[in-house]
């Protein structure tokens, strides 16, 4: 008999590092979603107290239904200069439908 395995991939990750190398990463899953109320946040972050080569990401729980949610990503960070200077991309806000 064969055997197949499915495996739910992960919905999103956000993560943090700088010029001094790799911070946290979190990857979230489909089922965390499903159970996270407005307010639930998850951030990627730099461990290495290093502030050159800065980035860092969060990802928020800003509206939810019965049918998905809405989550809000956000990035920022520094340039990869002796003196670095701060940068935040635009917001991006994505909806993750329930099966």
């Amino acid at each position: 008999m064969k055997t197949e395995v499915i495996s739910e991939k992960v919905a999103f990750s956000v993560s943090g590092w700088s010029y001094e190398g790799d911070g946290i990463t979190q990857n979230v899953s489909f089922e965390e979603l499903r159970h996270a109320g407005v307010g639930s946040v998850w951030q990627g972050f730099d461990t290495n107290n290093c502030g050159r080569d800065l980035h860092e990401e969060s990802a928020e729980v800003i509206h939810r239904t019965d049918k998905g949610i809405a989550v809000l990503f956000r990035v920022w960070g520094t340039t990869d200069e002796p003196n670095p200077v701060d940068w935040e991309d635009e917001p991006v806000l994505r909806w993750y439908e329930f099966a």
